[in-house]
């Protein structure tokens, strides 16, 4: 039998808001097997929660700023290009004329990864749809699909807000640091010093003291570990590169 080992993942590139995301998901997952854990893991398990109580509060600091209501409107304006983008693709599914039709499946293909982006955390989701925008500049078939389906615009107008977005929120952290106050970044040394301690925990029960329970939770906390690996910058807590919007 195979040893079980989480999937690699470089916390400390990833973005504040972002690690704060991981470590809050990875926790609520483990408390709905808790009674299943050892003392161990169940010890580990809460030396992260309270680290990451604590880096929370200071990361909410930042809804104090005079930018947050500009922010709110950006983020409720790119949600709906990206709303009305989807709902066009699945709109021509089932299109008589056979070019649409291929078109949209094409795109909805390629959209599938990024459906829930507007439920994630506001920075995460502007990463995610960096990526998407990428992706979709550099495919000239994605690019051909959507001007079948005449959505170019909204794809081009998600960019430019998506990017305003990004544009605002480094002035807002600017704001906050200027203001003297904690940014979070502080904190995370010691959050993800319990993050890897706890999966460390976890590791080691899945191959040595395993139950369903735990191996359910490992295997959950690992698919969440290759999801947010997608979100790693280039080091630490550097912001993700926005492209120009095409």
């Amino acid at each position: 039998m195979s040893k079980l080992l989480f999937s690699i993942l470089y916390v400390a590139r990833m973005a504040i808001s972002n690690t704060f995301s991981l470590f809050k998901t990875s926790i609520e997952l483990a408390r709905t097997v808790e009674a299943q854990l050892s003392p161990i893991l169940i010890a580990a398990l809460n030396q992260l929660a309270a680290d990451n109580e604590k880096f929370g509060k200071e990361i909410n600091k930042l809804q104090k700023s005079g930018l947050t209501d500009d922010l709110i409107l950006l983020d409720k304006e790119r949600d709906n290009l990206h709303a009305e983008i989807k709902r066009v693709v699945n709109s021509y599914l089932k299109s008589s004329e056979a070019n649409k039709k291929t078109a949209a499946k094409q795109l909805q293909l390629f959209l599938t990864p990024y459906l829930d982006a507007a439920m994630l955390p506001l920075n995460t989701e502007t990463d995610i749809l960096v990526e998407l925008l990428a992706k979709y500049n550099a495919g000239t078939d994605l690019k051909g699909a959507a001007q079948v389906l005449d959505i170019v615009g909204l794809f081009t107008a998600l960019g430019e807000k998506n990017t305003a977005f990004y544009t605002l929120y480094q002035d807002r952290l600017t704001e906050h640091s200027g203001q003297g106050k904690a940014s979070g970044s502080s904190l995370k040394p010691a959050v993800v010093a319990s993050y890897v301690q706890f999966c460390t925990a976890l590791e080691q029960a899945a191959n040595l003291t395993p139950n369903p329970e735990i191996i359910t939770l490992f295997n959950k906390m690992d698919d969440l570990r290759k999801k947010y690996h997608l979100l790693e910058g280039g080091g630490k807590d550097t912001p993700p590169v926005v492209p120009p919007v095409v």
